[in-house]
């Protein structure tokens, strides 16, 4: 039996980008039919996720204590190893983190980023926590890297060894392709949209930079009259978030749609004039292959993974200059052949980012880190 650590299924991180990643990766293992019986290590006393019971897809017998968030990734190393040598899997997989401090059968980490410990005066707690984690990963078989970026942070943070380190891109699941003009008209009613309008998708802790976005929004409006939706739950980021768009003058052409379907999401990505990701380090960077996927245009700034991912669609600007973001933005609304060009561009660019593959090549490290 293959085990996969299902806890980010069971919590809210089910809507966070590893639970994307956590769903896309069961549903790739079972369209590959190759990799037998799947199983998923579950907390004790929370709900089983959806996906159990899915194509054969069961939950372990044993099960992970659910502690405080601040004590779970501390104590996880030791409940993991304990719950292993009950289980005795073929191989075990921490989908974010979630390593045994020992184990008797093959590991496999993936690491999606590894931002506490880049920005540790903006996560301190988050770094703290994971600190055991972090010390471990060089003892793991093999360590999946969704980026060269992450990649990159992993062999220099943790002294893993190069050899170990192998980059699987994440996927994109089928249902972000063109929403109909339908389901946009809706979306929009709903939201009160009535003009055009720039996308920004997630919650904005601080290295999504909601200054930063403000004024390149600010900027887009002294020459083209949009609006501006923010399409994630903000948590307790939400009143920065309303500070700085206020402090911007952006209140009033501002819609803060919290959590959105994956259905409004597609649509929202659809309608939009310009996804503007302003973020300054991402492990992987979905969003801005989603709205690719969907046919819209992308602008990112260069950092991290977003120069791997932009693809020929995004426009790409150097880090933090809201004045070249505002400019690429502008050329974009100013050019509708060229923006008919770039929704090509992108779906032939993003068709190569899907589960089956990312799958395929996961299953392909399990077989080293079984062989090794």
């Amino acid at each position: 039996m293959l085990l996969l650590d299902g806890r980010p299924l069971q919590s809210r991180s089910s809507l966070r980008g590893i639970g994307t990643y956590t769903r896309g990766l069961i549903s790739g293992l079972v369209e590959l039919g190759d990799a037998g019986e799947i199983g998923l290590l579950l907390a004790r006393g929370a709900p089983d996720p959806p996906e159990v019971g899915l194509h054969g897809v069961r939950p372990a017998r044993e099960r992970i204590a659910l502690l405080h968030p601040t004590l779970q990734p501390a104590a996880d190393p030791f409940l993991i190893a304990r719950a292993l040598r009950r289980i005795r899997p073929e191989l075990y997989h921490g989908v974010e983190f979630g390593q045994p401090v020992v184990a008797r059968v093959p590991v496999v980490v993936t690491v999606h980023d590894l931002i506490p410990f880049l920005y540790p005066r903006d996560y301190p707690w988050v770094r703290r926590s994971r600190a055991l984690a972090r010390r471990l990963l060089p003892r793991a078989d093999r360590v999946i890297a969704v980026s060269q970026a992450t990649a990159r942070d992993v062999e220099r943070l943790t002294r893993t060894p190069p050899s170990r380190v192998v980059v699987v891109p994440e996927g994109i699941a089928p249902m972000f392709e063109p929403a109909t003009p339908a389901a946009i008209d809706e979306v929009r009613h709903r939201l009160g949209i009535t003009r055009p309008f720039l996308l920004a998708v997630g919650a904005f802790d601080p290295r999504k930079r909601i200054q930063l976005l403000a004024d390149v929004v600010r900027r887009v409006r002294s020459r083209h009259d949009v609006e501006l939706v923010i399409a994630g739950e903000q948590g307790n980021f939400l009143w920065p978030v309303r500070g700085a768009l206020a402090a911007a003058g952006l209140a009033a052409c501002s819609r803060l749609a919290g959590h959105v379907t994956p259905e409004d999401l597609v649509a929202l990505y659809t309608g939009t004039s310009c996804l503007v990701f302003t973020s300054a380090y991402e492990g992987f960077g979905l969003p801005p292959l989603e709205a690719m996927a969907c046919g819209s245009p992308a602008a990112v700034f260069a950092n991290s993974s977003l120069v791997e991912i932009a693809g020929p669609a995004s426009v790409v600007q150097p880090d933090g200059d809201a004045a070249a973001m505002a400019d690429a933005v502008c050329a974009i609304l100013d050019d509708d052949s060229g923006r008919a060009r770039r929704a090509v561009a992108g779906r032939e660019w993003t068709a190569k980012f899907t589960w089956q593959r990312a799958a395929q090549l996961t299953f392909d490290v399990y077989k080293q880190a079984i062989r090794r």
